[in-house]
């Protein structure tokens, strides 16, 4: 069974939709180079996380290739067990899984869904993936591949920890990352299952000047500070409407997302570690806005 170790203590989690394809190819190079051990790729409106994955694989032979996150609202749970074995046993078995609910706006008015009862939705879409049927090939004693759930609250944390490998929470503090250690391991050992996966995500900003970091935190998480569900974790983290109104607090932005030099930014990385994160997914936030900036995952690699 893959476990936490394998996803290595440092990810790079990017978009990759900035570059071309021969661009993204050589970035994955690049960053498999750093020592990373996983390159995570989101579900946006951009390229489609399962293909993008495919193709970067054939450039890669030791990191781990993971989706943080693809929608459970866009693929049915089917679907995604055949995309999800195809790719684990493509890459000998570097695949992890990320799903999530998603967002009503994205949910609804995208894909044209009915947004309702998330905690049910991702326990029943859980339970018919473990059960779909897949009859393509297996590497020999081949593995399942980790399954995160992207989990911010109570209710979802504890099922990540009982129906999926672990959670991968997102726009959270070390504090949080404490509380929701504690909550994913009592799920866990009453359930007498494994101790789960807790994957971090880190925005980070190499910039020494405050003004100029704040400036591309702040329009990174522009899009997230309408969204109820970040809404909701953030008010259970001490924040209130005030640090969401736009363009967010120097507060929110400053704890959401790190910045400064190399050593700062190593820093919070080990903050989110001492905090209960096995693993923490490092996104490399350039000026223009994009999550491909090398010089931020070559900084937090150190030497």
């Amino acid at each position: 069974m893959s476990t936490a170790e394998d996803l290595g203590r440092l990810g790079a989690w990017g978009h990759l939709d900035s570059l071309p394809i021969n661009a993204a190819r050589a970035f994955a190079r690049r960053v498999e180079e750093l020592g990373y051990g996983t390159l995570w790729v989101p579900e946006t409106v951009g390229r489609e996380p399962f293909t993008l994955l495919g193709l970067l694989a054939g450039e890669t032979s030791r990191i781990r290739l993971g989706t943080s996150i693809v929608s459970i609202w866009g693929h049915d749970a089917q679907t995604t067990r055949m995309a999800a074995m195809t790719l684990h046993e493509a890459t000998g078995e570097r695949f992890v899984l990320g799903l999530g609910v998603s967002h009503a706006h994205l949910a609804e008015r995208l894909r044209g869904h009915t947004y309702d009862r998330p905690l049910t939705r991702m326990r029943e879409y859980l339970a018919a993936y473990r059960s779909a049927v897949y009859r393509g090939p297996l590497l020999e004693g081949g593995d399942e591949p980790l399954v995160l759930v992207a989990a911010l609250r109570e209710r979802m944390l504890g099922l990540a920890a009982t129906e999926a490998d672990g959670a991968f929470p997102y726009l959270v503090t070390p504090e949080r990352v404490v509380w929701m250690r504690g909550v994913l391991d009592a799920a866990a050992a009453s359930a007498a299952r494994p101790r789960p996966v807790l994957a971090a995500s880190m925005p980070a900003v190499l910039e020494r000047d405050p003004d100029v970091a704040r400036a591309t935190a702040r329009a990174y998480l522009a899009p997230y500070l309408r969204t109820p569900n970040y809404q909701a974790c953030w008010a259970e983290q001490g924040f209130f409407a005030a640090d969401w109104e736009k363009p967010g607090s120097d507060r929110l932005v400053d704890a959401m997302v790190a910045q400064g030099e190399a050593g700062t930014l190593r820093a919070r990385a080990d903050e989110l570690f001492g905090a209960g994160a096995d693993h923490v997914a490092v996104i490399g936030l350039a000026p223009d806005g994009t999550t491909e900036h090398l010089p931020v995952l070559e900084a937090v690699a150190g030497p």
